[in-house]
Order: C-alpha cells, then sequence, then structure tokens
C-alpha cells in the first residue's frame, strides 16, 4: 500500500517537472528571439528615407506652424515619409511659406509650382504644399533660406517692417522696396512735388494694414490710375486711420487741396494727426484762420498754434488777433474778402457723392454751373466723393 503511494507522487513530481522544463525553455527561447530580431521602422527624427507612422499631414503641419523660420529650415532636409507621398521636408516648406511668408518663387527663380491644399488653419487660412519638387530644387531652396538676408515675400517684409524699431534694418527696407507691392505704390507718387523719399512710403503704410496695401495694389494692376485725385483718395484712406504720416504728406504735396476741398472733418482729422509744429502747419493754420472757414474750425486752428507754444487760448476768441500773433505780416485791413467782407450765405450744402459732377449737381439745384464754380472758388472741374459745396 505504501508502495503505490509513493510510485504515484513520483508519477506527480515528474510531470510538474516537465511542465517546468518546458515553460522555461519556452521563455528562453522568446527572450531570445525578441533580443535579436530588428525594428521593421525607424521612428529618428535623422534618419533619411524611413516612414513616420506616428503622425498625419495635418497633424505634423499643426506642430510645424509652431516652429520658428530657423527650425523650420532645419527640417528642410528631413525626407521621411509622412503621408500621400509627402516628406517632412514637403510639410516644413509649407509651414515655411505659410506662416512665416517664404519666397518660394524667388527661391526658384520663377519656376512653374504644382500647388495642392493639404490643411486648413484654424482661423481659415489654407496651407498649400508643393508636390514634386526635385532635390536640386531643395537645395537652391536651402541656399536661399540660409543665404539670403531677408528671404520674405513683400507681406512677410511688410509684417517685420511693422514690428521693427526705429531706425529700421536698411537691408530690411531695401528688400521691401524690390517688390512689385511698393513699385505701384511708388508710382502713385513718382509725379508728387515735392518728391516723396521712398522711407516715407514705407512709414506710411505701416501704420495701416496689409490688407489695405494689397487690396490697393489689385486695384492698380486692374485699372492703373496715376491720377492726382488717385493720390489724394489713397492718402485720405490713411487719415481715416490716423495715420500721422499721410497727415504730413498731404500737406506737402497737395497743401491748396487740403486748405480749400477738404470738409471740416478732414481738417480736424489732419489736425488732430500732425504731430508737431512745423513752418508749413503753422502757414496751414493761419490760412484757415483767414479762410471763410465754420467757427470750430477757426477754434481748432487756433488751438494748435498756442498749442505748439503751451500758451492757452486767449479768451475771448478772436480769430483777428490770433492772425496778430502768429502771423504779425499779415495786414489785416487789406485782407481780401471773405475775411473783412461777408460773402453771401449759401441756400445750402451738397456732399458730393460717387458718379455725381458739376453739371449734375448745377442742375439738380437749378443754377448755372459757372455760377457754381465761382462761389467755391473751384480751380478746376474736378470734384471727389465727400466734398462738400456751398450751393448760392
Amino acid at each position: 500500500m505504501d508502495a503505490q503511494v509513493w510510485i504515484r507522487k513520483f508519477h506527480f513530481l515528474t510531470i510538474i517537472l516537465i511542465l517546468s522544463a518546458t515553460i522555461n525553455v519556452g521563455l528562453v527561447t522568446a527572450f531570445i528571439v525578441t533580443a535579436t530580431r530588428k525594428p521593421s521602422f525607424s521612428y529618428s527624427l535623422a534618419s533619411p528615407n524611413k516612414i513616420s507612422l506616428e503622425m498625419t499631414n495635418q497633424a505634423l503641419l499643426l506642430s510645424y506652424t509652431r516652429l520658428s523660420f530657423r527650425e523650420l529650415s532645419t527640417l528642410l532636409t528631413n525626407t521621411d515619409t509622412v503621408e500621400d507621398g509627402y516628406r517632412k521636408r514637403d510639410l516644413a516648406l509649407s509651414a515655411l511659406v505659410s506662416v512665416h511668408h517664404f519666397n518660394l518663387e524667388k527661391a526658384l527663380g520663377g519656376q512653374p509650382l504644382q500647388r495642392r491644399s493639404v490643411y486648413t488653419a484654424p482661423n481659415e487660412q489654407t496651407v498649400e504644399a508643393f508636390p514634386g519638387l526635385t532635390e536640386d530644387q531643395f537645395k537652391a531652396i536651402i541656399r536661399f533660406a540660409y543665404l539670403e538676408k531677408w528671404p520674405l515675400t513683400g507681406q512677410g517684409l511688410f509684417k517685420v517692417l511693422q514690428k521693427a524699431e526705429k531706425p529700421r534694418d536698411l537691408y530690411l527696407e531695401q528688400a521691401f522696396m524690390i517688390t512689385p507691392e511698393f513699385a505701384v505704390l511708388q508710382a502713385l507718387f513718382q509725379k508728387s512735388d515735392p518728391p516723396i523719399e521712398p522711407s516715407s512710403l514705407i512709414d506710411l503704410v505701416t501704420d495701416g494694414s496689409w490688407a489695405m496695401l494689397s487690396g490697393f495694389v489689385r486695384e492698380q494692376t486692374q485699372m492703373l490710375d496715376l491720377s492726382d485725385d488717385k493720390r489724394r483718395r489713397f492718402l485720405l484712406s490713411y487719415l481715416a486711420i490716423e495715420s500721422s504720416v499721410a497727415a504730413r504728406l498731404l500737406l506737402t504735396t497737395d497743401f491748396s487741396f487740403v486748405l480749400k476741398r477738404l470738409d471740416d472733418q478732414g481738417i480736424f482729422d489732419l489736425l488732430e494727426r500732425s504731430p508737431e509744429m512745423n513752418p508749413l502747419l503753422k502757414r496751414f493754420c493761419t490760412e484757415l484762420l483767414k479762410s471763410p472757414r465754420s467757427d470750430a474750425v477757426w477754434l481748432k486752428a487756433a488751438y494748435v498754434l498756442y498749442h505748439s507754444i503751451d500758451e492757452p487760448i486767449p479768451e475771448p476768441f478772436n480769430r483777428l488777433h490770433v492772425l496778430s500773433h502768429f502771423a504779425p505780416e499779415t495786414r489785416l485791413n487789406e485782407l481780401p474778402s471773405p475775411l473783412l467782407r461777408e460773402r453771401p450765405k449759401p441756400r445750402c450744402t451738397h456732399i458730393v457723392q460717387d458718379g455725381e459732377n458739376l453739371w449734375k449737381i448745377a442742375r439738380l439745384y437749378r443754377i448755372k454751373l459757372d455760377e457754381l464754380v465761382s462761389f467755391n472758388e473751384l480751380e478746376k472741374d474736378q470734384i471727389l466723393p465727400g466734398m462738400i459745396l456751398q450751393i448760392p
């Protein structure tokens, strides 16, 4: 009986030992296979011609839009494949163009490019990719990115200029001066008298937005207009957004126009935006005091004059007293009408609308054209929308 018990125990122990040995052999085999097997894919950013499985084009582009210009430039040699045949260098180039306004066309000498929309940013900006670029083209792109001091489009240079402190980098200004946008702008001012310095034009447009400048360029491309009226309207659009440069250029290039043709609000805007007193601004204010303008305009002109010498306007206000103080050479008793002799009061006023001309306005109020021109002291038959005409 005891012998049978020991035989059963021996059989049980034998089975346990066999199972244990089998499990140990299996574990050792699995360890050896795992340790010696080579991985199918590499996730190293530095390894070329590998397939990156961890990201999609859109996810990678989103991360690239947060990188600086130089960080993206270092990725232009990365040929890891992402999706749809695009490599990481393709997406880095897309981010350079869309976010940093890299001048790809100039880098490639104006060669035709394939364009594909690959991502729409949260601000609804479409990010384009440029498939089919060759190795030689990428070498040219990399060379341009590293060797050119300002390898940006006109829009990119514009944004840098807006943020730059004065005095600005001379090379930055020169780079903007050779853009197509600046060429269109300079053409509008080529006949201005006196000539306008290019740096002043840069100061002017950077007071506004890129949309204002690009919209103007688009208009000029569709229909070229280099007239004085176009230049005035352009400057007035910048005066409306409180540009002190526009106020200075209007006084410099169109003194007679702003003195006689601007409505009262335009005069207020111009005087508000003029940053400091100078001989031209002093002359403008005194001429306003000599003109048949409203009391509000006279008072504003006097305020500017007295403010320049840190003195309050004497009470009660007397424009002749102001003139004698700031323009003592003026012979008040010889001033022409209407300063000393009142002109006939207008029947009403008319604000010029788009598409109107003097003939239409004269016919509307049943007066002679010559009478309308004479009453408003018009030098030309041209009028602009927004001008206020006195109706006799």
